[in-house]
């Protein structure tokens, strides 16, 4: 098997894409995959942080329209990933912070079509209506999820105790914005209630 992985890291096209000097090279498959995650995780996400409450005044339904967006975004990310993977995939085959990244994108992706069944299908509720607990429950796990996945792509890229700082880094990051999160929505919440009173 390893042969086969050595075939696949050392071929034409990788050595290419890893060692060209021309903008065709690495640097634009990473910017590409760059452009893919702002579409799937951005995208998925404004839709998650309607569903969860936080922007209660934008409507819910003309967001359905962002699907073809969001599944653009996952085959970039995906055709870009695999040319990532392909040239250093020794390397990433013995980092575990990799198969945290992948079985996050994986749980991430389920929990993003549970939130859209449950938060688009009541076609006959108001678009200003609050979401269902389920429609909550999967935008909260994707944006678990998704953090976890960027998390973990970021740190494959990095030394073990640079990878170690990092994850306290982010931990302490987290806190904090779920505190600025609850406040921000408890807040927008309170404005709804004095406007329709």
């Amino acid at each position: 098997m390893w042969e086969f992985l050595d075939s696949i890291e050392n071929s034409a096209f990788s050595s290419y894409v890893r060692d060209t000097p021309s903008v065709l090279g690495y640097s634009t498959v990473l910017a590409l995959h760059t452009f893919g995650m702002a579409f799937l995780v951005g995208l998925s996400g404004v839709i998650a942080l309607r569903v969860l409450g936080v922007v209660p005044q934008l409507p819910l339904k003309p967001l359905k329209g962002l699907q073809p967006l969001i599944a653009a975004g996952f085959w970039l990310n995906a055709v870009t990933g695999l040319i990532l993977t392909s040239l250093a995939i020794h390397a990433l085959l013995r980092n575990w912070d990799f198969y945290v990244k992948l079985a996050a994108i994986a749980l991430a992706i389920v929990a993003l079509q549970k939130m859209r069944r449950y938060a688009f299908g009541e076609t006959s509720a108001p678009d200003d209506a609050a979401a269902s607990p389920r429609a909550r429950f999967w935008a909260a796990a994707m944006l678990l999820f998704w953090g976890l996945a960027v998390l973990g792509g970021r740190l494959t890229a990095y030394a073990t105790n640079i990878r170690i700082e990092t994850a306290r880094a982010v931990l302490v990051a987290v806190v904090l914005l779920l505190i600025v999160a609850r406040y921000l929505v408890r807040r927008a919440n309170r404005a709804v209630v004095e406007v329709r009173v």
